[in-house]
């Protein structure tokens, strides 16, 4: 059967019409109803990207296809290619960007790994730099932004606070000043972000190492654990991964594997119309996309001998039918968008297992058995029912070990949680993701269980764990209720099924290796080594040089990225100090970072309550304080505006009285809000330190500011003038003689606060203003309380009221 025959013949695939956003804007296309949306928009992408139809609103992809078939091989090929990948089939995209390649093996390679690894140093440097320099200057230009005032002053650091803690942080990250400067500057002229793209980083590194040279393999490991973007090879190797350019292509082994068996013909038609597709783009490499899968669905250990027996005639058979094609070469590579087009690994590596992910039809993604774990399960003869219990779970917790109902009913938890945590199990990668706050209900963890709002907002809560479960009972549970055991643990399996079975997670670097070694002389197959990220270089050194003995022609290092939670704890290393000298003592202050906790107010509080008008607009300022005197609550009463503005006010409010008592500084929220401006504002009436504001909330926060800060400089600058006490009176009413008179203290103390505990006649004396020196040199009057008591001539007088208190010779008796 010819390929075009083969390809025409095959039933295509049903078409409706998708949603996608690929290229950052909505559209809809007409694609196979089966893709992913992850699949079907890279599709959309590679489209878009080769400048092909299904870029357009409403276009079909099969002829965007078409049109790619046209330009790649034309003809009577074109029809069958396009069929054949809009089936998964085939894809192809533009190879990558060729590895920078160095051989070191010369006598003078060994002084090249330094330098290729101070390149790769200086890129990654510049890459982290560059994102950190971005988000501090943009926090300057929103820093001038969220001003509001005069522009000049928005944009002096002198004057808002807020540019001057984002100009510092700036500073301190190493920025230049001239370039802080400039983004103050920008931000003025109306800037409103800082875009720099960040320097163009090589995509790979490949150096050609000798196995023998023991110093030079310790050096390009090393070089390759610490980049994670090198390639080690061998000679022939290197010479097969240096010549990577073009155009790539794969082809999809699963399309052709069916429990009858392996359609070989329709495989030999693919790999011919792949290759002439190749050679009409100028040549490239081909992959056997899915060769780990293919071969689990075959009931073969990835490495066993009859794998190993497997691929190499597969390949002898793709390389077959490429024969009339010089361009093109078999190959293996990661390529993960061109995986992402086929559903299936293009690099020749153990499958991930017999559990796959598969789409809902509202989007969401589920573990379920792959195509080639249904093939691989029904060859090996295990019971179906027993398998997917163990591989994929019961789904509830009704009977898990350590973690099943009745202990989580134990621990407050009602049906309504557990039910929603067991609908979650499907979609969740790990039992403590389906007991998530955002799954069973921030306000039950917290009002609950009792966890607190920081806590949870944390992204690494754990809800069980919290509420007391171990871990070694979760991991039973979730092994009960969501799959995911070690195959090797299935008492159920044979060890040859076990073995079959496995994935590449129960798998170490071995049969990779072996794999590599057997293909080697037609492809070339880069042994993937995965490591956790506190692997360290010495571990990398000896599993590159196990890998190379194995006959593997290249290896290549992946090292996991740092836990989200990692960070390095300063430590202040230790000093001994010299024997001759004697020993210094040091004071030593410990700062101990104490966990932001609410504090309550006292249910029965003190305070006051200011009216005053702002521009003719009235305002009701309460105030609620600690018993120590300290505010903790304000509230806003605006009787006669707006519904909105007053309900705006009052939610500020109360958001403002939450930050005092988690221990927000008051004087944060003063210099955060004087001088901000909008109206109403203008004159202020009313209040007697406070005579006009620029807002309503630069009214309130100089009250707050003069009243519990002390900060007079808030306070109208003409109060000297007027000298106003407290409570409104200045120098006109004392010259009536206000001054003069007794205050009660029903002035000052609530009497339904204190509930009569301050008596009825209790008052404060005034005291009458002196010039300096003169109150230390007088004494209180027994008759009046005044501070009056003085010497006239041989007696004590009070200067207030008159009386007579002694002799001076009396006092001295």
């Amino acid at each position: 059967m010819t390929p075009s025959t083969d390809s025409a013949s095959r039933p295509g695939p049903t078409l409706q019409r998708r949603e996608t956003e690929a290229g950052g804007r909505p559209r809809e296309v007409l694609a196979p109803a089966h893709w992913p949306q992850a699949r079907l928009d890279a599709w959309v992408a590679w489209a878009q990207a080769a400048g092909l139809t299904a870029d357009t609103p409403g276009a079909a992809l099969d002829g965007a296809l078409d049109e790619f078939a046209a330009r790649a091989v034309g003809g009577r090929y074109a029809r069958a290619l396009a069929g054949a990948m809009l089936a998964g089939l085939l894809a192809f995209r533009p190879a990558a960007a060729a590895p920078r390649a160095a051989d070191v093996t010369g006598p003078e390679g060994a002084g090249l790994i330094p330098t290729i690894l101070q390149a790769a140093r200086a890129e990654a440097l510049q890459a982290a730099l560059a994102t950190a320099a971005t988000e501090r200057l943009n926090a300057v230009i929103e820093a001038v932004h969220c001003c509001e005032g005069d522009a000049l002053a928005c944009s002096d650091p002198a004057q808002n606070v807020r540019l001057a803690r984002a100009t510092q942080a700036a500073l301190a990250a190493g920025l230049p000043p001239a370039t802080v400067a400039d983004a103050i500057a920008l931000a003025r002229g109306g800037t409103t972000a800082w875009a720099a793209g960040a320097p163009d980083i090589a995509a790979s590194f490949l150096i050609r190492v000798d196995p023998a040279d023991a110093a030079a393999l310790r050096a390009a490991a090393e070089a390759a654990w610490e980049t994670g973007r090198m390639t080690l090879a061998t000679g022939e190797g290197f010479r097969a991964l240096s010549a990577g350019d073009g155009w790539r292509g794969a082809v999809r082994l699963m399309a052709f594997e069916h429990p009858a068996g392996f359609d070989e013909t329709g495989f030999r038609g693919a790999v011919v119309l792949a290759g002439r597709t190749l050679a009409g783009l100028g040549g490239g490499e081909l992959a056997l996309a899915g060769l780990g899968d293919w071969l689990g669905a075959h009931g073969l250990p990835f490495g066993s001998p009859e794998a190993r027996a497997l691929a190499q005639r597969l390949h002898e058979i793709a390389a077959a039918a490429l024969g009339g094609q010089p361009k093109v070469r078999l190959a293996s590579f990661g390529d993960a968008e061109l995986s992402l087009l086929l559903g299936a690994d293009t690099l020749a590596r153990p499958w991930s297992g017999p559990v796959g992910h598969a789409e809902s039809a509202d989007g969401e993604t589920l573990r379920t058995l792959s195509e080639a774990g249904h093939l691989a399960l029904q060859r090996l003869g295990c019971d179906a029912a027993t398998a997917r219990a163990w591989l994929l779970g019961s789904g509830d917790l009704s009977e898990a070990p350590g973690v099943d109902h009745r202990a989580l009913r134990t621990l407050g938890f009602t049906d309504h949680e557990i039910s929603a945590a067991e609908a979650a199990l499907p979609f969740s990668p790990s039992l403590r993701a389906a007991f998530a706050p955002a799954v069973i209900g921030a306000g039950f963890v917290c009002d609950v269980l009792g966890a607190s709002p920081e806590q949870i907002a944390d992204p690494g809560f754990d809800t069980l764990a919290f509420a007391g479960f171990e871990a070694a009972a979760v991991a039973e549970a979730e092994a009960s209720a969501m799959g995911g055991a070690p195959i090797g643990l299935a008492d159920w399996l044979t060890p040859a099924q076990a073995a079959a079975l496995a994935g590449r997670g129960d798998l170490d670097w071995r049969p990779a290796a072996e794999m590599a070694a057997a293909l080697a002389p037609r492809v070339t197959v880069p042994v993937l080594l995965e490591l956790p990220f506190h692997a360290s270089p010495a571990e990398a050194v000896a599993l590159v040089a196990a890998v190379l003995e194995t006959g593997a022609p290249a290896v290549r290092l992946d090292r996991a990225q740092p836990p989200h939670d990692f960070a390095l704890a300063p430590v202040e290393p230790e000093r001994a100090a010299p024997a001759s000298e004697p020993p210094v003592e040091t004071v030593v202050e410990r700062v101990v970072e104490r966990e932001r906790v609410r504090r309550k107010l006292p249910d029965r509080r003190k305070g006051y309550i200011q009216k005053a008008a702002v521009g003719g607009h009235k305002v009701y300022l309460h105030t609620g304080e600690y018993d120590d005197g300290e505010l903790g609550e304000i509230f806003l009463d605006m009787h006669k505006e707006g519904a909105a503005f007053r309900s705006l006010m009052n939610n500020f409010a109360i958001a403002i009285s939450i930050g005092l008592q988690y221990g927000v500084p008051l004087d944060e929220f003063v210099d955060a809000f004087v001088f901000t401006r909008f109206e109403p504002a203008g004159p202020v009436t009313g209040n007697d330190r406070v005579r006009s504001a620029t807002s309503i909330l630069d009214y309130i926060f100089r009250e707050r500011g003069v009243s519990y800060l002390g900060r007079d400089d808030l306070a109208s600058n003409d109060i000297g003038d007027f000298d106003a006490d407290g409570l409104g009176h200045g120098k006109a009413d004392r010259a009536a003689g206000f001054a003069d008179e007794p205050q009660p203290a029903s002035r000052f103390i609530s009497k339904g606060f204190s509930r009569g505990a301050a008596p009825d006649n209790l008052v404060f004396l005034p005291i009458e203003r002196r010039g300096p020196g003169s109150a230390l040199e007088a004494d209180v009057c027994a008759a009046c309380g005044d501070v009056a008591v003085v010497r006239k001539g041989a007696s004590l007088i009070c200067e207030t009221c008159g009386t007579r208190a002694g002799r001076l010779d009396e006092g001295a008796g």
